[in-house]
């Protein structure tokens, strides 16, 4: 299992609009992709990040989400209306600490 985390720094006064069009691509294709596993949408309390963090079941299934139709027809103008830029990266889980 591998996690994506993907930061948006985005305008503050569209930080809800981003997490929207945000939102809309984990639910409408994400959701629907053979690997994933899960994912979780944070935003930050002074409006100016939005964060995914997605479970796949390996990099290739991300890489393959990509090049979907649905994932690249969501990624259009309206989407990056909001988003400044993005900062995405592969994880892979070393250590898991749970409470005792």
């Amino acid at each position: 299992m591998i996690t994506f985390v993907n930061v948006f720094t985005v305008l503050p006064e569209k930080q809800q609009d981003a997490f929207q069009a945000i939102q809309k691509v984990y639910t409408e294709v994400v959701a629907h992709q053979p690997g994933f596993i899960t994912a979780k949408l944070i935003v930050s309390d002074d409006s100016t990040r939005v964060t995914a963090i997605a479970n796949w079941e390996s990099e290739e299934n991300l890489k393959a989400l990509r090049n979907t139709q649905g994932f690249k027809d969501l990624h259009d103008k309206n989407f990056y209306n909001a988003i400044i830029s993005n900062d995405a990266h592969v994880y892979s889980t070393v250590v898991e600490i749970k409470p005792q």
